[in-house]
């Protein structure tokens, strides 16, 4: 049995994503063993918050779906909202359940379902509790793939979090890499990172956040600290920092951040107050409790690690194709055109 997902991208900006799902069903004649349909499955449960990756799994620790339960997963996505795939695939024949989150209703379960064998997708999926499983609704929550050709590789990955509250939050990032000794025009590395975000309701259907649309180019500098981390106080230095790049930054019309909570959500405004792009920047506090991050929309962010303002600015102007004049060389100048 196959079956071909067949995604369109609508270029309607406002409305998001959409895919066009195509199953193309062949069966084969001959003996074929009918699937049980009422199989009640012996799942782990694992409690919430819950992180869902694409890892190694065994064909031992998946229990297989039925055929008639693959139909309906892949009838879900029809209806499925959300961010599209970069790198399109075909979708594998197997699909099995791994274990399952806390129930929140006794009227349904929560299923980690993914691909048997070595595994490219994971989805979530609803599914009813009766003596013949039925699927609520069901969406993408894990992926990855990556394609290398002779002078650029690109790779994309999703992975979800699936908080207390059935809040679900599927971080979806796609990155091209040019190859060093390709010199042709207009090849800057690629690199994308956009988020889903999904509520499971009390009847299993899984609503789709529709996120605010920014579609303004922007350069930026954002200086962050993790105020909660013992002994990361926010001195002088701190706030001389601040202003020393925010003033050489908007001379150049760079916008300048200072982040000390919210990273997971955070703003970016223009010199007119106006909010141009949420990003999420919480992966970097993992490791660093306090930095810089040099951002231009659609370009893989620059981390500086914590230096004085002067030292962030000489390896910032760079990325951004600017020539940095250090600040010596300015009051030479001056006193030499007084």
């Amino acid at each position: 049995m196959s079956y071909i997902l067949n995604m369109t991208i609508c270029k309607n900006k406002t409305k998001g994503f959409f895919y066009t799902l195509t199953v193309l069903l062949f069966v084969s004649c001959g003996n074929k063993q009918e699937t049980i349909q009422n199989e009640q499955f012996f799942l782990t449960e694992e409690t919430l918050p819950h992180k869902v990756t694409l890892g190694f799994s065994t064909n031992d620790s998946i229990r297989a779906l039925s055929d008639d339960i693959v139909m309906q997963l892949l009838q879900n996505l029809k209806n499925y909202e959300g961010v599209n795939p970069n790198i399109q695939t075909i979708l594998p024949d197997n699909w099995g359940v791994e274990y399952k989150l806390t129930a929140m209703s006794p009227d349904f379960d929560i299923w980690i379902i993914a691909n048997m064998g070595s595994p490219v997708y994971k989805m979530l999926a609803t599914i009813t509790t009766s003596e013949t499983p039925v699927v609520i609704q069901a969406i993408p929550i894990a992926y990855t793939t990556a394609i290398e050709k002779v002078n650029y590789m690109e790779s994309e990955q999703w992975e979800a979090l699936i908080k207390e509250d059935y809040k679900i939050i599927v971080t979806k990032t796609y990155e091209k890499l040019y190859s060093l000794t390709d010199t042709a025009p207009n090849k800057e590395s690629i690199y994308v990172q956009k988020e889903d975000v999904y509520y499971i309701e009390n009847n299993g259907k899984i609503t789709y956040e529709i996120p605010p649309s920014f579609h303004v180019d922007y350069r930026a500098i954002i200086l962050f600290a993790d105020t909660a981390a013992i002994g990361n106080v926010l001195d002088e230095e701190w706030l001389w920092n601040c202003v020393s790049i925010q003033e050489k930054a908007e001379q150049e019309g760079i916008l300048f951040a200072a982040a000390t909570t919210h990273f997971d959500k955070l703003s970016l405004f223009d010199y007119h107050g106006e909010e141009i792009d949420i990003i999420d920047i919480s992966t970097y506090l993992n490791k660093h409790s306090r930095g810089y991050l040099v951002v231009k929309k659609g370009i893989q962010p620059l981390f500086i690690p914590y230096v004085s303002a002067e030292e962030c600015l000489q390896k910032a102007f760079p990325y951004f194709g600017l020539t940095y004049e250090p600040r010596q060389n300015q009051e030479e100048d001056l006193s030499i055109n007084p």
